[in-house]
């Protein structure tokens, strides 16, 4: 789960939503249409705004939140390796690149709260140590 407030979901989310939604339509050439490439980047912001761990059970966030998680962070490797399989790319791709990667650390932070829970990181540490760590949260000087 992630406890992360509603400013900092919707800068990392939504600028990866937007630089997705973006690249999807750069590498389509615009034959999909703009409704079918929004749900499918939509749909990882959608879960993270409106499925939150205050709000609702863990045991409805968790799945939810690890499938939006998985859900973005395949669809980000699919585009890859499509730019890469018919190796042209939208212009401004790297600006793209940098936005999808912003975007990937929420879901980074989902899958690692999923996959490898508090109580399993604590036994690297000092006992003083694990009680400071935050499970649900990340840390450090731009968080």
């Amino acid at each position: 789960m992630i406890a992360w407030s509603a400013t900092k979901l919707k800068f990392t989310s939504g600028i990866g939503v937007l630089c997705t939604t973006a690249m999807m339509a750069g590498l389509s050439h615009q034959e999909m249409s703009i409704w079918l490439l929004l749900v499918i980047a939509l749909l990882p912001l959608t879960v993270f705004m409106f499925v939150r761990p205050d709000e609702m059970r863990p045991s409805i966030v968790r799945p939810l939140q690890g499938f939006a998680s998985a859900w973005y962070l395949l669809t980000v490797a699919v585009l890859t390796a499509w730019g890469f399989f018919k190796n042209e790319w939208p212009k401004g791709w790297p600006l793209f690149f940098i936005g999808e990667a912003v975007g990937c650390v929420p879901c980074v932070v989902v899958l690692k709260s999923l996959f490898w829970p508090a109580h399993e990181r604590s036994g690297f540490r000092n006992l003083e140590d694990a009680a400071a760590l935050k499970s649900d949260h990340l840390t450090g000087p731009f968080f």
